[in-house]
């Protein structure tokens, strides 16, 4: 909200304070008075209506003396026990006439017993008289029940009976003698209907209009226990109420009338004129206040608005306001002159740390893919080639884990030093984030050049790190990009520089590539099968191969390693090697695993049935082992098909065991259930037999880079003698994997090892043809023998 606005609504705010207190005050003073006065006097007309009431059911009281003390009447209740219509005594007294000229709609003759011996009810519209109804009769048992009829001559009773149809006055007088005396030998009963007419005669004193209705709980609970009480309605106008009993003392009809409030409208009116006279009072006031401000402080402060929108569109933090006199608004425009200054030295701060590295100082993401952008667009011009270097440090987490994140950072400070000093000065460093740096270079001479700037680059990284006393080698992984050959904007030679590192890292790090189509199509092949693996279970391309393995004491085939296969819609049959690395990357291998475990289960019990009471050794990732659901995994798979966890060898490779405490707990785990844990392709990793007393493994199995090399004397059979002896000496079996010739199978059992592996004895096999092959190498035993190799 603007100031103008603000000053504005403030003094026309205080102007309407004034004006609602002064108003309100005038109306606790004298509007209230008014209403009070208007009160009091529908409160009298109320009371007149009440006495008109009263007068209306005296005259009926009077008219109907002239019936009750009567001789004629008394002689005939005293006679008659019922009605006779046809009396003369009725037909010359209660005829249409009678009812007509005294306003009655009902008349009635009791006995001393309260037996009627006449009854008669006018109809004014058809100027009848008819019998009265049941209602009426039970109106006067009511009557007899709940009054001390007629105990003396002189006693009556007149008052209000509600019925169905509406109110009615009535009176009940004794009928007695001439002479006012009795005893009283029955009763006269006469009713007049409150109805329209008779209300309007009832207010002849009231000019206004007045309505009748029973009695609810609202109205009783409005009137608070008066019997007379006025009430707002809504407008100028105020309502009286007057509750009038039943003949029972019983809270019977509410008469009430409305009417303006005269007295309070003049006093209004008056009130009304006194406010417009201070509101235009108070409007001009306002005016002349308004006017002041304006020229004192709004016009000042429009004028400084309109300079700061200048700077803020310009977005030129040079300009400074011209300060004039040495008021307060001049202190603003000081401070706000002090201010932009301070903004245009935080400015130039603020665009060198969004573009800058905090930890390096180097140049960061934003500032380096800004800078490759204008490269890019001068070489286009000048016809130039540009260089780009992705540089990934090798297991600097490692690093991190073990000295901590300090020792990290200043390894990362240091190598930015030595990457700097390494290039040209018009060649530019930038570190992406991480232990990610890349370098961009733009001027060299040729091919050789840039062979031997990269080669500058290896030497300063390779160089040791002495930090906090502490002697630390590095090792980097550099892809090579070349613009425009390997992309035609930034993001694509960065994408295949960072291929072209990502290759360096599967092929063993610490090395230098360059981009190229083979490592695109390399990398796209990686996505497709990637993605296929997603669906190789559900699609059925997974399958199951056996290779047996033989007991070297007795020459039976005493299990199977299970070997997966699978079948890729686009390339054909893919080697493990290559997709289960590729399914851990994924995520498939959970999916991909439960499979292989449910269907060597499945394909064990088919044996079992068969007769063949074999093994199987399954692979299981370090993924897997991770885990948490795999225990029940293989429980449900054994108990689904009725084995038992001495049914499965599970196989591990040296690297998954020793990459995480958590897989040597699950081990342990697996082990308790009565899972055999085997140590697969020992001798290719920590190679350790040190280890194996503390890990959770009962079986090892050498792997085939030293079986393929063994023959008497060399030094891979001293080396497998002491695997072999070493292990037993740990009480761990031995299995030798690799076997190919009958040398190797001969010389292996001469020197001990429990079980023996490899294409000598059988080629991995379907399910289908496992039985067959069993069979026949039991019946074959002489031939295999003599067999050299078998492809």
């Amino acid at each position: 909200m603007k100031l103008r606005t603000k000053i504005t609504l403030f003094i026309i705010t205080i102007a309407l304070l004034t004006l609602a207190s002064t108003y309100l005050t005038s109306q606790e003073i004298f509007l209230d008075q008014f209403t009070e006065l208007d009160r009091e006097a529908l409160e009298g007309r109320m009371s007149d209506i009440i006495q008109s009431y009263d007068l209306e059911l005296q005259g009926m009281h009077e008219t109907m003396l002239n019936y009750s003390v009567w001789d004629e009447t008394y002689d005939y209740v005293s006679s008659q026990t019922f009605e006779d219509p046809q009396n003369p005594y009725i037909l010359s007294n209660y005829d249409e006439e009678t009812f007509k000229s005294n306003r009655f709609d009902l008349m009635a003759l009791t006995n001393g017993r309260g037996n009627l011996v006449y009854s008669g009810l006018y109809d004014s519209s058809k100027e009848t008289v008819t019998p009265v109804t049941p209602e009426i009769v039970d109106l006067f048992g009511d009557i007899r029940e709940q009054l001390d009829i007629f105990t003396e001559p002189e006693n009556s009773y007149t008052g209000l009976a509600i019925l169905n149809n509406g109110p009615m006055l009535m009176t009940f007088q004794p009928v007695i003698h001439n002479d006012m005396t009795g005893p009283v030998a029955g009763m006269v009963v006469a009713g007049r209907m409150l109805d329209d007419t008779e209300i309007g005669r009832i207010g002849v004193l009231s000019p206004s209009g007045i309505t009748v209705e029973k009695v609810s709980d609202g109205l009783l609970k409005e009137s608070r226990g008066q019997e007379i009480w006025v009430s707002q309605l809504p407008g100028d106008r105020l309502s009286g109420h007057a509750i009038i009993d039943d003949l029972f003392g019983n809270p019977g009809i509410v008469i009430s009338m409305e009417q303006p409030r005269r007295i309070y409208q003049i006093g209004k009116n008056a009130m009304t004129n006194f406010t417009l006279f201070f509101i235009i009072s108070t409007f001009g006031i306002c005016m002349l206040s308004l006017l002041f401000v304006k020229h004192t402080i709004l016009s000042r402060m429009t004028a400084l608005v309109r300079s700061i929108r200048i700077i803020g569109k310009s977005r030129d933090l040079s300009i400074r306001l011209d300060i004039k006199g040495g008021d307060e608004l001049s202190e603003v425009e000081g401070e706000f002159n002090r201010m932009i200054s301070s903004l245009e030295t935080a400015q130039v701060e603020l665009h060198r740390q969004a573009m800058v590295d905090p930890l390096t100082q180097l140049p960061n993401r934003a500032l380096f893919f800004q800078t490759l952008n204008r490269t890019i667009s001068k070489a286009d011009r000048q016809d130039l080639q540009i260089v780009l270097l992705f540089i990934d440090l090798d297991y600097f987490k490692t690093v991190n884990d073990t000295w901590g994140h300090d020792f990290g950072d200043a390894v990362l400070k240091q190598i930015a030093d030595r990457l700097t000093g390494a290039v040209g000065p018009d060649d530019l460093v930038s570190r992406l984030g991480g232990d990610e740096f890349i370098i961009l270079l733009s001027r060299f001479s040729g091919a050789e050049d840039i062979q031997a700037r990269i080669s500058a680059i290896q030497r300063v990284l390779a160089e040791p790190h002495t930090l906090n006393g502490q002697l630390f080698h590095s090792t980097a992984s550099i892809g090579v990009s070349i613009y425009p050959q390997n992309g035609k904007d930034a993001e694509l030679l960065v994408k295949a520089a960072d291929l072209a590192m990502f290759q360096v890292k599967e092929n063993g790090r610490n090395n230098i590539c360059h981009y190229s189509e083979k490592l695109e199509e390399a990398f796209s092949r990686k996505k497709v099968i990637g993605r296929q693996l997603l669906s190789a279970v559900d699609n059925g391309e997974l399958e199951l191969h056996y290779q047996p393995i033989l007991s070297a004491s007795t020459l039976d085939v005493v299990k199977v390693e299970a070997l997966l296969r699978w079948t890729s819609p686009t390339f054909g049959p893919v080697s493990p090697a290559e997709f289960i690395p590729l399914a851990e990357a994924g995520g498939s291998i959970f999916g991909i695993g439960n499979w292989v475990l449910r269907k060597v289960c499945a394909d064990l019990r088919s044996f079992r049935d068969e007769g063949l009471r074999l093994k199987a050794a399954v692979n299981i990732s370090g993924m897997q082992l991770m885990q948490p659901g795999l225990p029940e995994q293989l429980a449900e798979a054994l108990a689904d098909h009725g084995l038992t966890a001495d049914s499965l060898e599970l196989e591990i490779t040296e690297t998954v065991l020793m990459s995480d405490e958590d897989i040597i707990s699950s081990l342990i785990n697996l082990r308790s259930m009565g899972f055999c844990i085997s140590l697969d392709d020992f001798g290719t990793g920590f190679s350790s037999l040190s280890y194996l007393r503390t890990f959770p493994v009962d079986l090892i199995k050498i792997d085939r880079s030293f079986v393929s090399g063994i023959q008497p004397g060399a030094s891979d059979d001293t080396l497998v003698r002491a695997i072999i002896e070493l292990s037993h000496n740990l009480g761990l079996r031995v299995v030798s994997e690799g076997v190919e010739l009958k040398e190797q199978f001969d010389l292996l059992c001469a020197l001990g090892s429990d079980q023996l592996q490899g294409y000598f004895i059988s080629r991995p096999l379907p399910a289908s043809a496992l039985k067959a092959f069993i069979s026949g190498y039991a019946s074959a035993a002489s031939a295999r023998e003599s067999s050299a190799n078998i492809r």
